[in-house]
């Protein structure tokens, strides 16, 4: 998946330059801490025996963990001031539960992985070197298979695979923050965000309340 990861970051870099020319490309180097809080409603997740006894993940109750996105993302500058731009991510959450009661001690750590794709429109409101910045995006991610490892105190630790749910997530998001234009090409940016979970869109899935908080930071280096 590493591989395939780098490779698909690659193809969407070289056609964008190729689709927008270099006059008014930025690319970047994007970093965001997330923190993501969960409404569950009795969720059971049953992960892939692979020949093993298994019992099933039990989630309740409002949960937050601590993850994170990184990837590269592409910009367009179409007026003064205004952006657009799509990237390709790489996202990652750990979520930490313990057994069932009646199975005894112990925990499990469901960690969650997929390919984010963020689409959104930016706008820097001043040309001064330090500026107010605000972004809107959509966010598309594509899960693949979790990781689960099973912590039991009276049986050996599982490792073991969850497959992802059919179809894309849909994520709306907000950022406000600042930029700060380290030379001519290269400006830095921070921005507290927060993300809303849509879920899946069609078929009869049930989507848990889901929100994010993050501190979206990038390296942005114009052509």
């Amino acid at each position: 998946m590493t591989r395939l990861f780098y490779s698909l970051l690659f193809l969407f870099v070289v056609q964008a330059v190729s689709v927008f020319g270099q006059e008014k490309l930025s690319v970047s180097a994007t970093v965001t801490p997330l923190y993501v809080h969960t409404a569950y409603k009795n969720v059971y997740l049953y992960p892939n025996s692979d020949g093993q006894v298994v019992e099933p993940v039990f989630l309740n109750g409002a949960m937050g963990s601590v993850g994170y996105s990184a990837g590269v993302t592409v910009y367009y500058t179409y007026a003064p001031g205004w952006s657009v731009a799509g990237g390709l991510h790489y996202r990652y959450l750990p979520t930490r539960t313990d057994r069932l009661p009646l199975a005894g001690e112990g925990t499990t750590m469901v960690r969650s992985r997929a390919i984010r794709i963020p689409l959104s429109i930016n706008y820097r409101s001043s040309t001064k070197k330090l500026s107010p910045y605000y972004t809107l995006a959509a966010l598309v991610d594509f899960p693949f298979s979790s990781r689960v490892l099973a912590v039991r105190d009276d049986l050996p630790t599982q490792k073991l695979r969850l497959n992802a749910d059919a179809g894309p997530v849909f994520n709306i998001m907000l950022g406000a923050g600042a930029v700060y234009q380290l030379n001519p090409t290269l400006a830095l940016t921070a921005q507290p965000t927060i993300t809303y979970r849509l879920g899946r869109f069609g078929g009869s899935h049930t989507e848990n309340r889901t929100y994010e908080l993050g501190l979206q930071t990038q390296l942005i280096y114009t052509f």
